[in-house]
Protein backbone atom coordinates (compact mmCIF):
# COMPACT_ATOMS: atom_id res chain seq x y z
CA UNK A 1 0.00 0.00 0.00
CA UNK A 2 1.35 3.40 -0.96
CA UNK A 3 -1.23 5.76 0.57
CA UNK A 4 -0.12 9.12 1.96
CA UNK A 5 -1.75 8.61 5.37
CA UNK A 6 -4.51 6.07 4.79
CA UNK A 7 -7.71 6.17 6.78
CA UNK A 8 -9.68 3.19 8.04
CA UNK A 9 -12.99 3.43 6.22
CA UNK A 10 -15.77 1.27 7.77
CA UNK A 11 -16.50 -1.86 5.68
CA UNK A 12 -20.15 -0.88 5.29
CA UNK A 13 -19.06 2.26 3.42
CA UNK A 14 -18.01 0.13 0.45
CA UNK A 15 -21.49 -1.45 0.30
CA UNK A 16 -23.35 1.87 0.41
CA UNK A 17 -25.44 2.22 -2.81
CA UNK A 18 -24.30 5.83 -3.18
CA UNK A 19 -20.67 4.76 -3.00
CA UNK A 20 -21.17 1.97 -5.52
CA UNK A 21 -22.83 4.43 -7.92
CA UNK A 22 -19.98 6.91 -7.51
CA UNK A 23 -17.35 4.21 -8.07
CA UNK A 24 -19.04 2.96 -11.25
CA UNK A 25 -19.19 6.51 -12.59
CA UNK A 26 -15.60 7.23 -11.47
CA UNK A 27 -17.01 10.32 -9.83
CA UNK A 28 -14.53 11.39 -7.16
CA UNK A 29 -16.68 14.27 -5.91
CA UNK A 30 -19.62 12.00 -5.12
CA UNK A 31 -17.33 9.54 -3.39
CA UNK A 32 -15.79 12.28 -1.23
CA UNK A 33 -19.24 13.78 -0.53
CA UNK A 34 -20.54 10.55 1.02
CA UNK A 35 -17.31 10.07 2.97
CA UNK A 36 -17.52 13.54 4.54
CA UNK A 37 -21.20 13.43 5.49
CA UNK A 38 -23.12 11.66 8.21
CA UNK A 39 -22.71 8.91 9.30
CA UNK A 40 -19.05 8.68 8.17
CA UNK A 41 -18.05 12.30 8.96
CA UNK A 42 -14.42 12.30 7.89
CA UNK A 43 -13.34 15.91 7.41
CA UNK A 44 -12.29 17.19 4.00
CA UNK A 45 -8.86 17.90 5.52
CA UNK A 46 -8.50 14.29 6.71
CA UNK A 47 -9.60 12.90 3.36
CA UNK A 48 -7.10 15.17 1.63
CA UNK A 49 -4.30 13.94 3.89
CA UNK A 50 -5.17 10.34 3.06
CA UNK A 51 -5.16 10.83 -0.72
CA UNK A 52 -2.41 13.44 -1.03
CA UNK A 53 -4.59 16.50 -1.74
CA UNK A 54 -5.06 19.88 -0.09
CA UNK A 55 -8.47 20.50 1.51
CA UNK A 56 -9.50 23.17 -1.07
CA UNK A 57 -9.00 20.63 -3.88
CA UNK A 58 -11.12 18.05 -2.03
CA UNK A 59 -13.80 20.74 -1.68
CA UNK A 60 -13.66 21.49 -5.40
CA UNK A 61 -14.19 17.82 -6.26
CA UNK A 62 -17.21 17.70 -3.93
CA UNK A 63 -18.64 20.89 -5.45
CA UNK A 64 -17.97 19.45 -8.93
CA UNK A 65 -15.69 22.34 -9.83
CA UNK A 66 -13.11 19.68 -10.76
CA UNK A 67 -13.63 16.24 -12.30
CA UNK A 68 -10.91 13.59 -12.00
CA UNK A 69 -9.94 11.85 -15.26
CA UNK A 70 -6.36 10.68 -14.75
CA UNK A 71 -5.81 7.08 -13.65
CA UNK A 72 -3.00 8.06 -11.28
CA UNK A 73 -5.53 10.15 -9.33
CA UNK A 74 -7.88 7.17 -9.09
CA UNK A 75 -4.99 4.95 -7.90
CA UNK A 76 -3.96 7.51 -5.29
CA UNK A 77 -7.53 7.71 -3.96
CA UNK A 78 -7.89 3.92 -3.90
CA UNK A 79 -4.65 3.58 -1.93
CA UNK A 80 -5.40 6.39 0.49
CA UNK A 81 -8.86 5.00 1.28
CA UNK A 82 -7.55 1.41 1.38
CA UNK A 83 -10.20 0.48 -1.16
CA UNK A 84 -11.13 -3.25 -1.16
CA UNK A 85 -10.83 -5.37 -4.30
CA UNK A 86 -14.47 -5.19 -5.41
CA UNK A 87 -14.47 -1.40 -5.01
CA UNK A 88 -11.20 -1.05 -6.95
CA UNK A 89 -12.71 -3.12 -9.76
CA UNK A 90 -15.76 -0.84 -9.95
CA UNK A 91 -13.37 2.13 -9.94
CA UNK A 92 -11.61 0.73 -13.02
CA UNK A 93 -8.56 -0.51 -11.11
CA UNK A 94 -7.47 -4.13 -11.07
CA UNK A 95 -6.29 -5.80 -7.87
CA UNK A 96 -2.73 -6.20 -9.19
CA UNK A 97 -2.28 -2.50 -9.83
CA UNK A 98 -2.90 -2.67 -13.59
CA UNK A 99 -5.65 -0.31 -14.65
CA UNK A 100 -8.51 -1.00 -16.98
CA UNK A 101 -8.36 1.25 -20.03
CA UNK A 102 -10.32 1.99 -23.14
CA UNK A 103 -13.60 3.10 -21.59
CA UNK A 104 -14.72 6.70 -21.44
CA UNK A 105 -14.97 8.25 -17.99
CA UNK A 106 -18.49 9.26 -17.06
CA UNK A 107 -18.62 12.78 -15.68
CA UNK A 108 -22.37 13.03 -15.05
CA UNK A 109 -23.35 10.22 -12.64
CA UNK A 110 -26.85 9.38 -11.45
CA UNK A 111 -28.21 11.54 -8.67
CA UNK A 112 -27.14 10.39 -5.19
CA UNK A 113 -29.64 10.76 -2.34
CA UNK A 114 -28.64 13.12 0.46
CA UNK A 115 -28.49 11.76 4.00
CA UNK A 116 -30.09 14.23 6.43
CA UNK A 117 -27.77 15.52 9.13
CA UNK A 118 -28.63 14.38 12.66
CA UNK A 119 -29.32 17.44 14.81
CA UNK A 120 -27.79 15.87 17.91
CA UNK A 121 -24.50 15.45 16.06
CA UNK A 122 -24.81 18.95 14.62
CA UNK A 123 -25.23 20.24 18.18
CA UNK A 124 -21.95 18.55 19.10
CA UNK A 125 -20.36 20.35 16.16
CA UNK A 126 -21.72 23.69 17.44
CA UNK A 127 -20.26 23.04 20.90
CA UNK A 128 -16.89 22.15 19.39
CA UNK A 129 -16.90 25.38 17.38
CA UNK A 130 -17.60 27.35 20.55
CA UNK A 131 -14.71 25.62 22.33
CA UNK A 132 -12.37 26.32 19.42
CA UNK A 133 -13.31 29.99 19.40
CA UNK A 134 -12.59 30.25 23.11
CA UNK A 135 -9.17 28.69 22.54
CA UNK A 136 -8.38 31.14 19.73
CA UNK A 137 -7.00 28.41 17.46
CA UNK A 138 -6.98 29.30 13.76
CA UNK A 139 -6.02 27.53 10.55
CA UNK A 140 -3.39 28.16 7.93
CA UNK A 141 -5.98 27.63 5.21
CA UNK A 142 -6.96 29.03 1.87
CA UNK A 143 -8.81 32.17 2.94
CA UNK A 144 -9.97 32.87 -0.59
CA UNK A 145 -11.53 29.42 -0.80
CA UNK A 146 -13.42 29.97 2.43
CA UNK A 147 -14.61 33.37 1.19
CA UNK A 148 -15.90 31.77 -2.01
CA UNK A 149 -17.62 29.08 0.05
CA UNK A 150 -19.40 31.70 2.17
CA UNK A 151 -20.45 33.65 -0.92
CA UNK A 152 -21.76 30.50 -2.62
CA UNK A 153 -23.86 29.59 0.40
CA UNK A 154 -25.22 33.12 0.62
CA UNK A 155 -26.56 32.82 -2.93
CA UNK A 156 -27.83 29.30 -2.33
CA UNK A 157 -30.14 30.49 0.47
CA UNK A 158 -32.34 32.13 -2.15
CA UNK A 159 -33.23 29.05 -4.16
CA UNK A 160 -32.18 25.89 -2.30
CA UNK A 161 -34.45 24.10 0.15
CA UNK A 162 -33.41 24.40 3.79
CA UNK A 163 -32.85 20.68 4.37
CA UNK A 164 -30.38 20.39 1.47
CA UNK A 165 -28.57 23.57 2.47
CA UNK A 166 -28.37 22.43 6.09
CA UNK A 167 -26.49 19.25 5.18
CA UNK A 168 -23.99 21.11 3.00
CA UNK A 169 -23.39 23.82 5.61
CA UNK A 170 -22.69 21.32 8.37
CA UNK A 171 -20.21 19.50 6.13
CA UNK A 172 -18.13 22.64 5.58
CA UNK A 173 -18.48 23.72 9.20
CA UNK A 174 -16.99 20.39 10.22
CA UNK A 175 -13.88 21.23 8.19
CA UNK A 176 -13.80 24.75 9.54
CA UNK A 177 -13.98 23.37 13.08
CA UNK A 178 -10.95 21.22 12.33
CA UNK A 179 -9.11 24.29 11.07
CA UNK A 180 -10.07 26.23 14.18
CA UNK A 181 -8.85 23.55 16.58
CA UNK A 182 -5.63 22.35 14.92
CA UNK A 183 -3.70 25.44 13.91
CA UNK A 184 -2.82 28.96 15.01
CA UNK A 185 -2.15 31.85 12.67
CA UNK A 186 -2.36 35.48 13.75
CA UNK A 187 -2.75 36.68 10.16
CA UNK A 188 -5.73 34.36 9.55
CA UNK A 189 -7.36 34.85 12.96
CA UNK A 190 -9.81 37.61 12.13
CA UNK A 191 -10.55 36.34 8.65
CA UNK A 192 -11.48 32.79 9.63
CA UNK A 193 -13.39 33.90 12.72
CA UNK A 194 -15.50 36.13 10.49
CA UNK A 195 -16.10 33.14 8.20
CA UNK A 196 -17.22 31.16 11.27
CA UNK A 197 -19.65 33.95 12.16
CA UNK A 198 -21.04 34.06 8.63
CA UNK A 199 -21.49 30.30 8.27
CA UNK A 200 -23.01 30.08 11.75
CA UNK A 201 -25.36 32.91 10.78
CA UNK A 202 -26.38 30.94 7.69
CA UNK A 203 -27.07 27.92 9.91
CA UNK A 204 -29.33 30.22 11.98
CA UNK A 205 -31.16 31.36 8.84
CA UNK A 206 -31.59 27.77 7.67
CA UNK A 207 -32.90 26.60 11.04
CA UNK A 208 -35.36 29.51 11.05
CA UNK A 209 -36.68 28.40 7.67
CA UNK A 210 -36.99 24.87 9.06
CA UNK A 211 -38.80 26.29 12.14
CA UNK A 212 -36.42 24.54 14.54
CA UNK A 213 -36.46 27.05 17.36
CA UNK A 214 -34.30 25.35 19.97
CA UNK A 215 -31.39 24.72 17.61
CA UNK A 216 -31.76 28.23 16.17
CA UNK A 217 -31.30 29.89 19.56
CA UNK A 218 -28.15 27.90 20.28
CA UNK A 219 -26.59 28.64 16.90
CA UNK A 220 -27.53 32.31 17.29
CA UNK A 221 -25.34 32.44 20.39
CA UNK A 222 -22.46 30.79 18.53
CA UNK A 223 -22.81 33.18 15.58
CA UNK A 224 -22.90 36.19 17.89
CA UNK A 225 -19.86 34.93 19.79
CA UNK A 226 -17.87 34.39 16.58
CA UNK A 227 -18.82 37.83 15.23
CA UNK A 228 -17.73 39.44 18.48
CA UNK A 229 -14.38 37.61 18.35
CA UNK A 230 -13.88 38.77 14.76
CA UNK A 231 -14.12 42.37 15.94
CA UNK A 232 -16.13 43.41 12.87
CA UNK A 233 -19.21 45.54 13.74
CA UNK A 234 -20.77 45.09 10.29
CA UNK A 235 -20.56 41.30 10.49
CA UNK A 236 -22.01 41.45 14.00
CA UNK A 237 -24.82 43.67 12.69
CA UNK A 238 -25.65 41.11 9.98
CA UNK A 239 -25.55 38.23 12.49
CA UNK A 240 -27.87 40.08 14.86
CA UNK A 241 -30.28 40.82 12.01
CA UNK A 242 -30.47 37.09 11.24
CA UNK A 243 -31.04 36.38 14.92
CA UNK A 244 -33.85 38.95 15.04
CA UNK A 245 -35.67 37.12 12.25
CA UNK A 246 -35.43 33.90 14.25
CA UNK A 247 -37.05 35.51 17.27
CA UNK A 248 -39.75 36.96 15.02
CA UNK A 249 -40.69 33.59 13.53
CA UNK A 250 -40.57 32.07 17.02
CA UNK A 251 -43.22 34.57 18.15
CA UNK A 252 -40.91 36.45 20.55
CA UNK A 253 -41.65 39.92 19.20
CA UNK A 254 -40.10 41.87 22.08
CA UNK A 255 -36.76 40.07 21.73
CA UNK A 256 -36.94 40.45 17.94
CA UNK A 257 -37.30 44.22 18.35
CA UNK A 258 -34.45 44.43 20.83
CA UNK A 259 -32.00 42.47 18.68
CA UNK A 260 -33.04 44.34 15.50
CA UNK A 261 -32.35 47.64 17.24
CA UNK A 262 -28.89 46.40 18.30
CA UNK A 263 -28.13 45.44 14.71
CA UNK A 264 -29.01 48.91 13.46
CA UNK A 265 -27.00 50.68 16.17
CA UNK A 266 -23.90 48.64 15.29
CA UNK A 267 -24.28 49.39 11.57
CA UNK A 268 -24.79 53.10 12.17
CA UNK A 269 -24.88 55.03 8.89
CA UNK A 270 -22.53 52.58 7.17
CA UNK A 271 -23.41 50.91 3.88
CA UNK A 272 -24.14 47.65 5.71
CA UNK A 273 -26.72 45.00 4.86
CA UNK A 274 -27.54 44.43 8.53
CA UNK A 275 -29.14 47.88 8.90
CA UNK A 276 -31.97 47.70 6.32
CA UNK A 277 -32.43 43.98 6.97
CA UNK A 278 -33.03 44.68 10.67
CA UNK A 279 -35.12 47.79 10.03
CA UNK A 280 -37.46 45.85 7.73
CA UNK A 281 -37.84 43.17 10.40
CA UNK A 282 -38.65 45.90 12.92
CA UNK A 283 -41.40 47.14 10.58
CA UNK A 284 -42.90 43.64 10.39
CA UNK A 285 -42.92 43.36 14.19
CA UNK A 286 -44.60 46.75 14.61
CA UNK A 287 -47.10 45.73 11.95
CA UNK A 288 -48.04 42.66 14.00
CA UNK A 289 -48.45 44.95 17.01
CA UNK A 290 -50.76 47.24 15.03
CA UNK A 291 -48.47 50.25 15.49
CA UNK A 292 -48.74 52.10 12.16
CA UNK A 293 -46.47 55.08 12.88
CA UNK A 294 -43.60 52.91 14.09
CA UNK A 295 -44.08 50.54 11.13
CA UNK A 296 -43.78 53.37 8.63
CA UNK A 297 -40.79 54.86 10.42
CA UNK A 298 -38.97 51.53 10.32
CA UNK A 299 -39.79 51.09 6.62
CA UNK A 300 -38.35 54.54 5.98
CA UNK A 301 -35.10 53.53 7.71
CA UNK A 302 -35.01 50.39 5.60
CA UNK A 303 -35.45 52.46 2.42
CA UNK A 304 -32.59 54.72 3.49
CA UNK A 305 -30.39 51.74 4.26
CA UNK A 306 -30.97 50.17 0.84
CA UNK A 307 -30.16 53.47 -0.86
CA UNK A 308 -26.66 53.33 0.68
CA UNK A 309 -25.90 49.82 -0.60
CA UNK A 310 -24.08 48.99 -3.82
CA UNK A 311 -22.36 46.10 -5.59
CA UNK A 312 -22.51 42.70 -3.86
CA UNK A 313 -24.52 44.21 -1.01
CA UNK A 314 -27.48 44.40 -3.43
CA UNK A 315 -27.07 40.82 -4.69
CA UNK A 316 -29.72 38.12 -4.37
CA UNK A 317 -27.96 36.53 -1.42
CA UNK A 318 -28.26 36.15 2.34
CA UNK A 319 -25.41 38.68 2.44
CA UNK A 320 -27.29 41.15 0.26
CA UNK A 321 -30.45 43.18 0.53
CA UNK A 322 -32.28 44.88 -2.32
CA UNK A 323 -35.61 46.34 -3.39
CA UNK A 324 -37.11 42.90 -4.06
CA UNK A 325 -36.63 41.86 -0.44
CA UNK A 326 -37.64 45.26 0.86
CA UNK A 327 -40.96 45.19 -1.00
CA UNK A 328 -41.62 41.66 0.28
CA UNK A 329 -41.04 42.85 3.86
CA UNK A 330 -43.03 46.04 3.28
CA UNK A 331 -45.97 44.05 1.96
CA UNK A 332 -45.81 41.73 4.94
CA UNK A 333 -45.77 44.66 7.39
CA UNK A 334 -48.83 46.27 5.77
CA UNK A 335 -50.59 42.89 5.66
CA UNK A 336 -50.22 42.62 9.43
CA UNK A 337 -51.58 46.18 9.74
CA UNK A 338 -54.56 44.97 7.67
CA UNK A 339 -53.89 47.76 5.18
CA UNK A 340 -54.70 45.72 2.08
CA UNK A 341 -54.30 48.56 -0.41
CA UNK A 342 -50.77 49.46 0.69
CA UNK A 343 -49.86 45.81 1.04
CA UNK A 344 -51.08 45.00 -2.48
CA UNK A 345 -48.88 47.70 -4.06
CA UNK A 346 -45.79 46.37 -2.29
CA UNK A 347 -46.69 42.75 -3.06
CA UNK A 348 -47.09 43.40 -6.78
CA UNK A 349 -43.67 45.06 -6.92
CA UNK A 350 -42.09 42.27 -4.84
CA UNK A 351 -43.44 39.58 -7.16
CA UNK A 352 -42.31 41.56 -10.20
CA UNK A 353 -38.74 41.76 -8.85
CA UNK A 354 -38.52 38.33 -7.22
CA UNK A 355 -35.82 36.09 -8.75
CA UNK A 356 -37.27 32.97 -10.46
CA UNK A 357 -35.79 30.51 -7.96
CA UNK A 358 -36.45 32.50 -4.78
CA UNK A 359 -39.34 30.32 -3.64
CA UNK A 360 -39.45 31.50 -0.01
CA UNK A 361 -40.02 35.22 -0.69
CA UNK A 362 -42.31 34.36 -3.63
CA UNK A 363 -44.47 32.00 -1.60
CA UNK A 364 -44.78 34.17 1.51
CA UNK A 365 -45.57 37.26 -0.58
CA UNK A 366 -48.40 35.36 -2.25
CA UNK A 367 -49.62 34.03 1.10
CA UNK A 368 -49.63 37.60 2.42
CA UNK A 369 -51.84 38.52 -0.52
CA UNK A 370 -54.14 35.62 0.35
CA UNK A 371 -54.27 36.92 3.93
CA UNK A 372 -55.32 40.35 2.64
CA UNK A 373 -58.13 38.70 0.68
CA UNK A 374 -59.31 37.08 3.93
CA UNK A 375 -59.28 40.48 5.63
CA UNK A 376 -61.28 41.89 2.71
CA UNK A 377 -63.95 39.20 3.14
CA UNK A 378 -63.15 37.10 0.06
CA UNK A 379 -62.29 33.82 1.77
CA UNK A 380 -62.95 31.64 -1.29
CA UNK A 381 -60.54 33.59 -3.49
CA UNK A 382 -57.99 33.71 -0.67
CA UNK A 383 -58.02 29.93 -0.27
CA UNK A 384 -57.82 29.40 -4.02
CA UNK A 385 -54.78 31.68 -4.24
CA UNK A 386 -53.08 30.09 -1.24
CA UNK A 387 -53.76 26.57 -2.54
CA UNK A 388 -52.35 27.47 -5.96
CA UNK A 389 -49.22 28.79 -4.23
CA UNK A 390 -48.67 25.60 -2.23
CA UNK A 391 -49.29 23.37 -5.23
CA UNK A 392 -46.39 25.01 -7.05
CA UNK A 393 -43.93 24.08 -4.26
CA UNK A 394 -42.30 20.75 -3.50
CA UNK A 395 -42.92 19.15 -0.13
CA UNK A 396 -39.47 20.13 1.16
CA UNK A 397 -39.98 23.73 -0.01
CA UNK A 398 -43.27 23.99 1.88
CA UNK A 399 -41.78 22.85 5.19
CA UNK A 400 -41.03 25.27 8.01
CA UNK A 401 -41.99 28.94 7.87
CA UNK A 402 -44.01 28.66 4.63
CA UNK A 403 -46.36 26.11 6.20
CA UNK A 404 -46.36 28.21 9.37
CA UNK A 405 -47.52 31.22 7.33
CA UNK A 406 -50.29 29.12 5.80
CA UNK A 407 -51.48 28.09 9.25
CA UNK A 408 -51.59 31.75 10.31
CA UNK A 409 -53.92 32.51 7.40
CA UNK A 410 -56.34 29.82 8.57
CA UNK A 411 -56.55 31.42 12.02
CA UNK A 412 -57.79 34.64 10.37
CA UNK A 413 -60.60 32.91 8.43
CA UNK A 414 -64.01 33.98 9.84
CA UNK A 415 -65.83 31.28 11.79
CA UNK A 416 -68.69 31.21 9.26
CA UNK A 417 -66.26 30.15 6.46
CA UNK A 418 -64.15 27.56 8.27
CA UNK A 419 -66.14 24.54 7.09
CA UNK A 420 -66.33 25.70 3.48
CA UNK A 421 -64.82 23.49 0.76
CA UNK A 422 -61.99 25.92 -0.24
CA UNK A 423 -60.88 26.23 3.39
CA UNK A 424 -60.97 22.48 3.95
CA UNK A 425 -59.00 21.87 0.75
CA UNK A 426 -56.24 24.25 1.83
CA UNK A 427 -56.25 22.80 5.34
CA UNK A 428 -55.72 19.29 3.95
CA UNK A 429 -52.85 20.55 1.82
CA UNK A 430 -51.21 22.10 4.88
CA UNK A 431 -51.49 18.84 6.79
CA UNK A 432 -49.19 17.15 4.27
CA UNK A 433 -46.25 19.18 5.60
CA UNK A 434 -47.34 20.10 9.13
CA UNK A 435 -47.15 16.77 10.92
CA UNK A 436 -45.96 17.29 14.51
CA UNK A 437 -42.20 16.89 14.87
CA UNK A 438 -40.22 16.73 18.10
CA UNK A 439 -37.53 19.38 18.19
CA UNK A 440 -34.10 18.01 18.99
CA UNK A 441 -31.88 19.78 21.42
Amino acid sequence: MTGYDPIEVPPEFWEDPRVLAALKAKHVGRLFAVLTRWPYTFTQTRVGTAVGMQQPLVSKYIREVHQAKEMHVFRRIADGLEMPAHARALFGLSDDGEDGRGSAIVVRPPAVPIVPADLDQVEQLRQALDAALHDGAMAEASLEDWERTVSRYGRATRDRSADLLFNDLTTDLTDLQTALTRYRSASALRHLTRVTAQLSGLICLTLVKMDNRIAFRRWARTARHAASEAGDPLTTSWVLAQEAYGHYYSGDLIEALSVAEQAQVLAGKSAAVGAPLAAALEARVYGMMGRRAETQAALHRAEEGVSRLEGDALAASAFGYNESQLRFHEGNAYTHLRDSDSARVAQERALELCAPGDFTDWAITRLDRANCLVYDGDTAEAMSYATETFEQLSTSQREGIITLRGQEILTDVPAKDRLSAPVQQFKELLMLTSQPKKEKR
